[in-house]
């Protein structure tokens, strides 16, 4: 009884590992099979997806190139506002330099630095007037940028500097006469002192026949 049971079992048994052997083999077949269909597919999409990827790039590249050609190209307003800015805010840090040097020297300046902040306060709302007329001129509409206020301030701030370039020279002036009289008597009194000193009675001014 025992024995037919143990025999029955290994048969069992057997059975059973061949059946497990045919599974695994039968799994890897599939696995091969289906990975070479795969790939052949894989190589077939493979030209077509490339192919419709250059598509894409080609007309994304096209695209882009339409869309910078498309750009308005700023026209002779918006160079003239351009150069307006950039001299506008040159003559007025000229202004303001030249006020503060004559300040520096002791010139007496007036009321020329408060004209200096009301220049600057009227050319920032001149910029801001050339900067829209700068955007108007890229959109190819607007007026031309009025150049009147701006004139009108170039002319504001070179009258400014000229009158702090001069009233530090009318500072400057008698201080550089005033030094070069000092010189040239310390230059004679030097010249007399040495010739006292050498003995030969007449001094000898620099300059002048012996």
């Amino acid at each position: 009884m025992l024995s037919s049971v143990a025999l029955r079992a290994g048969e069992l048994l057997a059975v059973g590992l061949v059946a497990a052997v045919v599974f695994v083999a039968m799994l890897a077949a599939g696995a091969v099979w289906l990975r070479r269909r795969v790939r052949r597919r894989l190589d077939v999409l493979g030209p077509v997806l490339a192919g419709r990827a250059r598509g894409t790039a080609a007309l994304a590249g096209s695209a882009g190139s339409r869309w910078l050609w498309s750009l308005p190209v700023p026209d002779r307003r918006w160079r003239e506002g351009a150069r307006a800015r950039r001299e506008l805010w040159r003559v007025v840090g000229a202004a303001e330099h030249a006020v503060a040097a004559a300040r520096r020297g002791g010139a007496p300046t007036g009321d020329l630095a408060v004209l200096c902040r009301r220049l600057r306060q009227a050319a920032g709302s001149a910029d801001r007037s050339l900067a829209i007329g700068q955007r108007s001129a890229v959109a190819g509409a607007g007026p031309e940028p009025a150049g009147c206020e701006v004139t009108d301030l170039l002319s504001a701030a070179g009258q400014i500097q000229s009158a702090a370039s001069a009233a530090l020279a009318s500072m400057s002036r008698p201080a550089a006469r005033e030094l070069a009289d000092d010189v040239r008597g310390e230059v004679v009194a030097l010249s007399a002192g040495l010739a006292s000193a050498a003995g030969t009675g007449r001094p000898r001014v620099p300059g002048l026949p012996g």
